[in-house]
């Protein structure tokens, strides 16, 4: 019987092509948009067919937006937010991830707030 190779030993010496490396981080950010509107759905005590309705589309769309289906766009975000009452914010710069001060980032010009 061969000897099975424990995950974390294969992942801490094997090293991904850069193919898999964009393909995970794509996938990461499918997952965080996924999770991001089931979030503020639930959040608002919406259904996914009234989320649907305010959004200007259906529920079967909220679905795939929940289900990983489909990759968002600037509107769809902007739609969401709106649906919601909520503000949405766009940032570039270097780490933001760790800049949590949505005031500054504003106050540098490194981010733009489109109120609902």
């Amino acid at each position: 019987m061969s000897r099975r190779t424990p995950w974390d030993e294969v992942k801490a010496t094997e090293r991904p092509s850069g193919a898999a490396r964009r393909a995970y981080a794509d996938e990461a950010e499918v997952s965080a948009f996924r999770d991001l509107v089931f979030g503020i759905r639930t959040e608002a005590g919406l259904t996914q067919r009234e989320l649907g309705r305010r959004m200007g589309t259906t529920q079967s769309a909220i679905a795939r937006m929940e289900g990983g289906g489909t990759r968002p766009t600037l509107e769809t975000l902007r739609k969401l937010a709106a649906a919601v009452g909520a503000d949405l914010v766009v940032g570039v710069g270097a780490n933001l991830a760790e800049d949590r001060s949505v005031v500054r980032l504003l106050r540098e010009g490194r981010a733009v707030v489109s109120r609902a």
